[in-house]
């Protein structure tokens, strides 16, 4: 078996060499002429995934190692014949300690008595949620096609989502068509119907509000936090909407080591079971990088929020990112692609053992997933 595989694919040689003759690509030199006596091609959103890469091959199985899949022409792969797979939920966790991280560095901020709004309670919502409860937020979802299904929820329309919530947090995939399409879901309209000193965070797809909008609630004050790791265009951002954020990022919220590895063994699953191969389960773990603190002593803080303050900054220092972002010395579009492909290895909570809270905090520190 040929597999071509795009050098972006985290750890995406050890996944893969033992399966068949790897060809080790960058993604834009996966072309037509490079998977045309190809049987599978892996990749990551770089590499479009349609009639053009495909129609003169023999390719059967086209996988991307993420979450998302707006990358793929899913009925010109149907018509090929190319089986198509993606990695859902594989960087879920990674963006729900986005949107924590990002809440911690709020002016003056404490979860208590907060009533958070979940737009879009897929993988990456739910995740959001279980974490935002633990830390004894009051959660309002918002989910119309899941509302449609009759899943439990509870869910909300939009209206009292926006008029109620302290936090509104965005994380809907881009939908063009159909009953419920969400680009442009936050127009100057439903921006307006935001409660008066929100915060606002948009973590899934710049295209899906109205950056002018926001831009102009943030300055106006009627948004109190500004929180953007997604911009509409990439990578080409808008620097006023920029300088309206508080806090700014080049899409990496899902960008966690595990969140990337996570894609490349679910991948390599998709690829044993479509090929009828028996072998053994891949352990990843032992080839991750080390976190930057293994452990975490919180002993010396006050107050339960400047003890989970602490813990996160460990593991998890946003304002690296947002710094970064503002002031390299490159323009916009190649500091905001550089920034992305050249990401740094960022362990989740998990890799981290937190110690020295109180014994009734110690719950809620696992139920967000560090470790001890």
């Amino acid at each position: 078996m040929k597999i071509i595989c795009a050098n972006s694919v985290s750890l995406g040689q050890e996944a893969f060499s033992s399966l068949g003759e790897l060809h080790w690509l960058g993604e834009s030199d996966i072309d037509a002429a490079s998977v045309k006596d190809a049987d599978a091609v892996i990749t990551r959103s770089k590499t479009r995934l349609n009639a053009e890469l495909f129609a003169d091959s023999r390719v059967k199985f086209a996988g991307t190692c993420t979450a998302g899949i707006d990358h793929a022409n899913l009925d010109e792969l149907e018509d090929l014949g190319v089986q198509f797979y993606s990695a859902p939920g594989c960087n879920a966790n990674g963006v729900s300690e986005y949107v924590v991280a990002a809440l911690l560095e709020a002016p003056g901020w404490s979860f208590a008595g907060k009533t958070v709004g979940i737009i879009g309670h897929g993988q990456v919502g739910t995740r959001v949620e279980e974490k935002l409860k633990a830390l004894g937020c009051k959660v309002l979802l918002n989910d119309p096609p899941k509302a449609a299904t009759g899943a439990p929820g509870p869910y909300v329309d939009l209206e009292t989502v926006l008029r109620d919530s302290d936090v509104v947090t965005l994380h809907v995939p881009l939908v063009e068509t159909g009953p419920w399409p969400t680009r442009g879901l936050l127009g100057a309209l439903e921006i307006g119907k935001l409660r008066e000193g929100a915060v606002l965070i948009n973590a899934c797809r710049g295209e899906v509000m109205d950056g002018a909008s926001v831009r102009e609630a943030r300055i106006q004050g009627h948004l109190s936090w500004l929180v953007l790791d997604v911009w509409d265009p990439e990578p080409c951002i808008p620097e006023d909407l920029l300088a309206a954020a508080d806090l700014a990022t080049p899409h990496i919220a899902g960008h966690s080591v595990e969140g990337k590895v996570n894609g490349t063994r679910q991948i390599r699953e998709q690829l044993l079971a479509a090929f009828d191969l028996d072998l053994p389960v891949w352990d990843p773990r032992p080839l991750m990088p080390a976190p930057v603190h293994m452990e975490v002593d919180v002993s010396e803080f006050e107050s339960f929020e400047s003890r989970l303050r602490a813990a996160v900054k460990a593991c998890y220092d946003i304002r690296y990112d947002d710094d970064r972002l503002r002031n390299e010395d490159q323009p916009m579009k190649e500091r905001f692609v550089f920034q992305r492909r050249n990401y740094r290895d960022r362990r989740e909570f998990s890799a981290t053992r937190v110690t020295g809270m109180p014994e009734g905090e110690q719950e809620i520190f696992r139920a967000l997933g560090f470790g001890g």
